[in-house]
């Protein structure tokens, strides 16, 4: 049965709920998943063990809340870059530039985003939707003004880089690797319009 996990309403509980997210945050980003324990969060964050499954009925929904959050704060902090003569392959490049850079430096809770990113468990359909949304909405916050056909490039750009970037956390490839596929990908961004669409009508033609 899949249990909903509960909303903070009032100010009182909305201050529990971040003081959870937050424990867990700090957690996971010192010491990796394995770290965050639920049972030893009630007594780290203050709060009731029936309060911490009200709003959490299992780790992974408390991860996707640090993982949420975490997303949440760099759309509010995104922003174009304001250097002149910028192309859209350049802002988007640089904007998965940066946050390679933070799996770098903090690659436990990357590997939890990345994890959660393709959790296969209908349960937390939602979840990986709003968590790819978010992800998508920082580099679309980044890379304004950009073509429509450029959108729907968004998609294999995005899974070429976080492709490499998986590969590169299993230890199979080095930063180098992922710099260059993130810079390749991204050339698909220069494409002409007339070439995008004939692929997208190549993908939908009947298969022989």
């Amino acid at each position: 049965m899949t249990v909903t996990p509960a909303q903070p309403v009032t100010e009182a509980q909305r201050a529990r709920y971040r003081r959870m997210v937050e424990v867990a945050t700090m957690i996971v980003t010192t010491g990796g998943e394995d770290a965050l324990q639920m049972s030893e969060m009630p007594a780290l964050a203050e709060v009731s063990l029936a309060t911490l499954y009200r709003y959490f009925p299992s780790k992974e929904h408390l991860l996707f809340a640090v993982v949420q959050q975490h997303l949440e704060s760099l759309l509010a902090r995104a922003h174009p870059s304001q250097r002149a003569g910028l192309t859209v392959r350049d802002r988007v490049a640089h904007n998965l530039l940066r946050a390679f850079d933070f799996d770098q430096r903090v690659p436990a809770l990357g590997s939890v985003v990345r994890r959660l990113a393709r959790l296969s468990d209908p349960a937390f359909r939602a979840e990986r939707e709003r968590v790819g949304r978010l992800q998508l909405d920082i580099v679309l916050k980044v890379a304004e003004p950009m073509a429509e056909y450029q959108r729907q490039l968004l998609s294999p750009v995005l899974h070429a880089a976080g492709g490499a970037i998986e590969s590169w956390m299993a230890g199979l490839g080095s930063p180098d690797d992922v710099r260059f596929v993130i810079h390749t990908a991204c050339r698909l961004l220069d494409l002409p319009p007339a070439d995008v669409e004939a692929d997208r009508a190549l993908a939908a033609a009947p298969q022989r």
